[in-house]
């Protein structure tokens, strides 16, 4: 049946293509266009061109032609039928779907040059050539015409080309007028290159020349930019003017014999902010390329500014000299540099942005700051700290007073200023930790290393810390009235920041080891404490950071066994707090994971101080990390213990030798206790029972390094024990489980027993009483496995067997005749050929079958 469609309600309305309200080339409307200019808004095609006037009158040829057919259309085709009409399509005639517009990142959508783009392309490179000419008429024809002649061309040249770009600019040939209007300014600098060069102007050098070559260039763009302002070339060519003439200006007042120094200063700031009232000009004349060019121009005059300032206070016949107060306040250097400051604010004036007048302010903040702390920048670190601290501090206080967004305008340069200070209390904190990791022979520390110099003091340390504290605080929104409410965790990490300092501050000093290590102590165990009893994130943070610190405490006082002991006593004691009572989330998997490595080392530190001998030492820490795994038999407490029950054995293995044992028996004991203390571990608790096998592995590997020892060799010694365990272990489990698998319960235990006895009968040899024993023991696991319709007996007998049958068949292998081997090779050949023709022949009947059903 052939397809119904439904014909709409209404129909479009004719679309007619000489639309005089429409633009000819992008069918764009022409209702804002305005009466004096003729350009479409859009695409600024000019309307009152005579191609326009022919592209018109084309298309309106075209809707005759259009009128034309739809005149014939009722003959054609009918007529749309009224609204919910159905109407047949005839059969053979699909409805053929609306295309999608091709979009342009499709592959297929054409690819190359813009229409737009061809003429800008064309028309600098013909200005490009222009230009080229008339510099190529100056190198030659100059030498050849005469003085009226070559005022003549030049004059010529200049003033049509600026008269072609004013006239194409009216015409609305935005991209040819902008070509001859770059052209035109590019004459001019070549007729006032040439009026130089001849001396119509005087005696003029480089800064002269300069100054004069900016000044007509300048002027000449101002001219162009009163008959149209939006064209680019000229406001290119007026910033261009404009900076060249300021940046020679100093230059050519020194040449006429003004010997005031701070000439230079004064036409840097004064371009810098005649740059701004020009970008801010730009933006009300909505000119992009102004504004930017503008503010480039602005922004080089105000560095000429600061840097000529900043290297006259600190370079004194070309080296670099110490800089007092009266160099910065008391020169005009130091007030240029404070102007330069201030020119910062006047981009306000011209801002729309609610965020710009709060940058420019922190900006101009900044750079004051800097000039104000300019004059102690050569007298060392103390004092670069205080003056970086106190005006922090000064802005840090301003923050706060201030509401909102505006804050930001005093933060910036509070973040800013504390930043030397800030690398002095980091610096002298990393010399805080090694001058305690490095205490002379007295224990005492000797800090005199760091502190040598007369302008090194520890004392910044705390009140930097403070400083950045009291910043954060203003970064929080709604100041400090918001800040109440977080008292507890901010009170912890301002806390926590202090006591570092203080710490550092005292390291910082000709003291005993033990003080700080006291201190030390007595600051983490207050912050351990406090941290045991509460809850939440803060809470877990800072009890992490209680255990570091006694574990750096413990790292200080490793030179001192007896002063060690404090350190890991606290520590451990904390550990096994946090296990039992501590609030903070995850407290317990923390103190199980501190636990048995602080008690191993406490034992180890114990020990020493004892005088007992390293060779027995793990043994006791064995002892203690068992008992800490059976109180606490969590992955969390298992794993640091067998680190630590790993690394105690490698360390006192190898010195056995020192009390007369041999290395072997004391990794023998150590294994054996290791393997007893798991085994053990396994029975106390039953969801740790898989650890039986761990444990049996370790008495296991006892025992063979036991046997290594006694120089036996032979492998029934060191594997039957242990398969004779496996294959007990299970039977057991088959007893309690009948439908267990007896692969999984006794193939362990099976393959240990036979596999290692059958390598070493291979190896030495196949007719031996070793073999014959192996032999009647397969003959009987796979007689038992088939009695008992056991898999794992009946597997491992015969593959063993087989393997053993064939070693003892391979001596006289050899022996047999070629013949022999000639005919089973022939015979094998011969029964495949025949199993393979009659697979074909089954194919082929099979074919044959499926050909003749219909």
């Amino acid at each position: 049946m052939p397809p119904v469609l439904t014909a709409p309600a209404t129909s479009r309305p004719a679309f007619t293509y000489a639309d005089p309200h429409a633009c000819p080339a992008c069918r764009s409307s022409l209702a804002a266009m305005s009466a004096t200019d003729r350009h479409c808004p859009r695409c600024g095609v000019p309307l009152d061109d005579a191609l326009a006037d022919q592209a018109f009158a084309l298309l309106t040829d075209a809707d005759r032609l259009v009128a034309r057919l739809r005149a014939v259309a009722p003959a054609a085709m009918p007529q749309p039928a009224p609204a919910g009409y159905p109407v047949r399509i005839p059969p053979g005639l699909a409805p053929v779907p609306p295309v999608p517009p091709m979009s342009p990142m499709s592959p297929r959508a054409p690819r190359g040059v813009r229409v737009s783009s061809v003429p800008a392309i064309l028309l600098g490179l013909g200005a490009l050539c222009l230009l080229v000419a008339a510099v190529t008429f100056l190198a030659v024809a100059w030498s050849w015409l005469g003085v009226g002649g070559r005022t003549a061309v030049l004059v010529a040249l200049t003033a049509a080309t600026a008269a072609g770009g004013v006239a194409l600019r009216r015409r609305g040939l935005r991209l040819a007028a902008e070509a001859l209007v770059a052209v035109s300014l590019g004459l001019l600098i070549l007729d006032v290159v040439g009026a130089i060069d001849a001396g119509w102007l005087g005696d003029l050098h480089g800064a002269g020349t300069a100054v004069v070559l900016g000044t007509v260039l300048a002027g000449g763009a101002a001219a162009f930019l009163l008959t149209d302002g939006r064209l680019v070339a000229p406001w290119v060519g007026l910033v261009g003017g404009l900076y060249l003439a300021q940046a020679a200006l100093p230059g050519l007042a020194r040449e006429a014999g003004i010997a005031w120094t701070g000439i230079d200063l004064l036409v840097a700031g004064a371009a810098a902010l005649g740059f701004v009232a020009l970008a801010g000009l730009g933006r009300r004349l909505g000119s992009a390329t102004a504004v930017v060019g503008a503010i480039i121009a602005a922004t080089l005059a105000w560095l000429d500014l600061t840097v000529t300032a900043l290297v006259a206070i600190v370079e004194d016949d070309g080296h670099l000299a110490p800089v007092t107060i009266a160099d910065v306040w008391g020169t005009v250097d130091g007030v240029a540099l404070v102007v330069a400051a201030l020119l910062l604010l006047t981009p306000i004036a011209f801002g729309r942005k609610p965020a710009q007048p709060t940058a420019w302010v922190a900006a101009s903040g900044s750079v004051l700051s800097a000039v104000v702390a300019l004059p102690v920048a050569d007298n060392g670190t103390t004092a670069v700290s205080a003056v970086s601290l106190a005006l922090g501090l000064l802005w840090t206080l301003v923050a706060l007073v201030l509401p909102g967004r505006i804050r930001l305008a005093a933060l910036v340069p509070a973040s800013l200023v504390l930043v030397p200070a800030t690398l002095v209390a980091g610096a002298l904190t990393i010399a805080a930790v090694a001058v305690a990791l490095s205490p002379d022979a007295g224990l005492r520390l000797d800090p005199s290393v760091v502190t040598s110099e007369a302008d090194v003091h520890p004392w910044p340390i705390v009140p930097t810390v403070l400083a950045v504290a009291l910043l954060l605080a203003a970064l929080v929104p709604g100041g400090v009235g918001e800040l109440r409410t977080r008292t507890a965790a901010w009170a912890r990490g301002v806390g926590a920041a202090t006591a570092v300092g203080s710490i550092a501050t005292l390291a910082l000093h000709p003291v005993p080891l033990w003080t700080v290590v006291a201190l030390s102590c007595l600051i983490s165990t207050a912050f351990a404490a406090d941290a045991v009893r509460s809850r939440g994130t803060a809470a877990a943070v800072q009890g992490i950071g209680a255990g570091v610190a006694l574990g750096a405490a413990a790292l200080v006082a490793a030179p001192d066994h007896r002063l060690l002991m404090l350190p890991l006593t606290l520590l451990t004691a904390y550990a096994a707090l946090t296990i039992l009572v501590g609030r903070f989330g995850g407290a317990a998997e923390l103190g199980g994971v501190v636990l048995a490595p602080s008690a191993t080392a406490l034992v180890w530190t114990v020990a020493d101080v004892v005088g007992l001998e390293v060779a027995v030492t793990a043994v006791p820490a064995l002892l203690v990390v068992a008992v800490i795994v059976m109180l606490r038999p969590r992955a969390e407490a298992e794993v640091p213990a067998a680190l630590a029950a790993v690394a105690s054995c490698l360390v006192a293995v190898p010195a056995a030798e020192q009390v007369g044992i041999s290395v072997a028996l004391s990794a023998a004991l150590h294994l054996t206790l290791a393997g007893a203390l798991v085994t053990a571990d396994s029975l106390v608790h039953p969801s740790r029972r898989r650890l039986a096998w761990v444990g049996g592995s370790l008495l296991v590997l006892a025992t063979w390094v036991r046997l290594a020892e006694l120089g036996i060799g032979a492998p029934e010694p060191y594997t039957l024990p242990a398969a004779t365990a496996l294959v007990i272990v299970g039977l057991l489990r088959l007893r309690r489980d009948p439908t267990a698998s007896t692969r999984l319960a006794l193939f362990p235990g099976l393959t240990l027993a036979t596999v290692p006895s059958l390598l070493r009968a291979l190896e030495t040899d196949p007719v031996s009483v070793r073999a014959a024993v192996l032999g009647l023991s397969c003959l009987l696991l796979v007689l038992l496995g088939a009695r008992l319709r056991w898999s794992a007996p009946l597997i491992v007998g015969a593959a063993v067997g087989a393997i053993l049958a064939l070693a003892e068949l391979a001596p006289y292998a050899a022996q047999t005749p070629q013949w022999v081997v000639i005919g089973l090779s022939g015979t094998t050949l011969i029964v495949m050929g025949i199993t393979w023709e009659r697979r074909v022949r089954d194919l082929r009947r099979a074919m044959g079958y499926l050909g003749r059903l219909r």
